[in-house]
């Protein structure tokens, strides 16, 4: 009699049926035999023979069936995962305690990626449920073997569901932890479904404060919406305020109470600082949230009204900055929130419009500068000293500046533009300044459309929002219009961009001597101890060349001079102005040449090899990386433009950063 086959192809069915089966047939073979041999006397002896050696044999096979019922189990369940090309034999058992499998082997293929953590874990867990053990995984890559030690239990390979919560665990429960356990489980199934479990429920008195679920595998857990609406419905059903961490893989869910937020945390002294890493505020852990400074986001957007502590973040920013030996150009149009920061080295804090206008324009020929090196092989991307050029009050500085240049315009005649030509080459800046080591700090109260379309929405991914959003700028700012919307009214309480998405910060608490009755005997410990360590490492560097000697006399003339009161020109800015208007000024309707940084919503473009007129809908600017298949033709930059054709019809185009193309000069306002 064979042993019983141990592969998967046998599954798992009962081998006595087959016994049954062998033991009646050797039985009528034995029968005929005698009978066609007339040995009717030998009958009664060969069946009792037959007998006596079918039960021993039965039982063994049985046996035999039984003890290798784990390997069938196991062969069947890992075979989607391994995807053998012959699964017999690729599972063995090494070692036993107490009849079961203590030690198992298996040989996996080459095509498995046991580099792979989650296929790994997948693989282990698998074990681990079949088997009902603990699992140690000793994976050798070398020979594509996977050793697995079982600690059994004496519930091992039984496994457990249930729609409520174990006995253990609601043993020791008080009646109102019962209660909540039995509401929380109803809640969790009206919301996400009746087939959704709570695995487990942890409390903190008689509050939960963790809820484990595992819910079937569904698609709708990848929208954000759908999460976010879960959430908020568990948070108005459960006590407390909750925040939930998802596992897509596994298809499982926790949902936490978020613990007490911080809400005044002054500026750590003793936090450690990292190379171009500014730490601005704490998680609700009390983990230091920082700006890296770097290609993936480049470039920040500040928003908040007045109040809301927009200021203090800034200058924790400014501070962190120095303190790292990075220089800073601080632009202030409303003139009186950075004062105690003018006599720092390192900082130059300007306030006239003019002025500023002046600093964009000497920022963008060294940003150009720095390209010519690089595009010359005179110096490469990472060879020069990084730049934090900051513009406080955004919408301030556009008024002002646009006043100016209609002054400027009915005194010249011959000056032409919609606006000033430093909002040209700051848009420029926004979006090339990043490979210069340039990089750019906006802060402004609201942001409204016009700025968080085409380059400009591209260009600031680095954003914080500060006090509640509404449902519009939650949309514009992070793409939902719940993100934010229950943000207390508390000075400093933000959002920010985080590794996996919105993140909930408070800002640390940085006044200065301005602040006066804020400004308390701690405050001014901080204040002096960070001034220290700014005054430091500008001596420590005083003998290096200047880094902000391209702003020329721009460094000073706010400190030790009084701006003219006229606004005449200073002369790098009519540097810029006679560079705008080197060529005759082209009337309304005419064509005129524009890079793809000038350009912006609502222009009418002449495309390359193209004889219609498109308007352009929208501006998205990209890297080479991006688009690593057409990197030889569009280079490191590129911008897709999104227009209207004469069909009015939208079509979207990509083209190398460098592109220069005609359009229409739009009417003088």
């Amino acid at each position: 009699m064979a042993p019983p086959d141990t592969s998967a192809g046998m599954g798992d069915r009962s081998p006595l049926p087959s016994i049954v089966a062998s033991v009646v047939g050797l039985a009528l073979v034995g029968y005929a035999a005698t009978s066609l041999l007339h040995t009717e006397e030998l009958r009664l002896p060969l069946l009792a023979a037959l007998i006596v050696m079918a039960v021993p044999g039965a039982l063994l096979w049985l046996w035999i069936h039984r003890r290798n019922r784990p390997v069938r189990d196991l062969t069947a369940a890992l075979e989607p995962a391994m995807k053998w090309p012959d699964p017999k034999g690729k599972i063995k058992i090494k070692k036993r305690s107490d009849g079961l499998p203590a030690k198992i082997r298996i040989a996996y293929p080459a095509t498995f990626p046991d580099n792979d953590k989650p296929s790994r874990d997948k693989i282990r867990d698998i074990v681990a449920t079949r088997t009902g053990t603990s699992v140690q995984a000793t994976w050798d890559p070398r020979r594509r073997r996977l050793d697995c030690v079982l600690v059994a239990t004496p519930k091992a390979g039984v496994i457990v569901e249930s729609d409520t919560a174990n006995a253990d665990d609601t043993a020791n429960d008080t009646p109102e932890q019962a209660r909540l356990r039995k509401r929380t489980t109803g809640v969790v199934q009206a919301i996400m479904g009746v087939a959704a479990t709570v695995t487990d429920i942890e409390f903190d008195g008689d509050a939960p404060c963790r809820i484990e679920v595992k819910y079937p595998t569904t698609t709708r857990d990848l929208s954000a919406n759908y999460r976010s609406r879960v959430t908020m419905q568990i948070e108005s059903k459960l006590p407390g305020e909750w925040r939930d961490v998802w596992n897509f893989q596994e298809d499982r869910a926790t949902f936490e109470l978020r613990p007490p937020f911080p809400t005044n945390v002054r500026y750590p002294l003793m936090h450690k600082m990292q190379p171009f890493t500014l730490p601005y505020a704490v998680s609700e852990s009390r983990e230091i949230v920082s700006w890296k400074l770097g290609s993936k986001n480049p470039h920040a957007l500040i928003v908040g009204p007045t109040g809301s502590g927009k200021t203090v973040l800034i200058r924790n920013l400014v501070v962190a900055a120095r303190v790292l030996k990075i220089p800073v150009v601080l632009c202030d149009p409303k003139m009186t929130e950075y004062l105690d920061f003018e006599d720092l080295d390192g900082i130059t804090v300007l306030t006239d419009p003019m002025h500023i206008a002046a600093a964009i324009k000497k920022a963008h020929d060294e940003m150009m500068r720095r390209y010519f090196e690089i595009r010359s092989r005179r110096a490469r991307k990472g060879d020069f000293g990084k730049i934090l050029f900051i513009l406080d009050e955004f919408y301030v500085f556009k008024e002002a500046i646009t006043e100016i240049w209609a002054e400027m315009k009915a005194k010249d005649k011959n000056l032409k533009g919609r606006e000033h030509p430093c909002m040209s080459l700051w848009r420029r800046m926004a979006v090339l300044a990043r490979t210069a080591q340039i990089h750019l700090i906006l802060g402004i109260q609201r942001p409204d459309a016009e700025f968080l379309t085409g380059l400009a929405r591209d260009s600031f991914r680095m954003r914080i929002s500060l006090d509640k959003t509404t449902s519009e700028l939650a949309r514009m700012m992070w793409g939902d219009s719940r993100v934010g919307a229950d943000l207390p009214n508390i000075q400093g309480r933000a959002i920010t961009t985080g590794d996996h998405g919105p993140e909930y910060v408070q800002v640390l608490r940085l006044m200065t001597p301005e602040d006066a009755g804020d400004f308390d005997d701690q405050d001014a410990t901080i204040w002096d101890q960070l001034v220290a360590r700014m005054t430091r490492q500008a001596e420590a560097h005083a003998n290096t060349a200047d880094p902000l000697e391209f702003l020329g006399h721009l460094r000073t003339i706010e400190r030790y001079a009084v701006p003219a009161i006229d606004r005449a020109p200073l002369p790098t800015l009519q540097e810029a102005v006679d560079a705008a208007n080197a060529a005759p000024a082209p009337d309304e309707g005419d064509e005129e040449e524009a890079g793809l940084y000038d350009l912006d919503v609502d222009d009418q473009i002449l495309l390359p090899g193209r004889d219609d007129v498109v308007t352009v809908l929208d501006l998205h600017f990209g890297q080479g990386d991006e688009e690593e298949d057409n990197e030889e033709v569009l280079g490191d930059e590129w911008v897709e433009i999104t227009y209207r054709d004469a069909e009015g019809e939208e079509v979207s185009e990509i083209l190398p950063g460098d592109t220069v193309l005609m359009r229409k000069v739009p009417s003088q306002v």
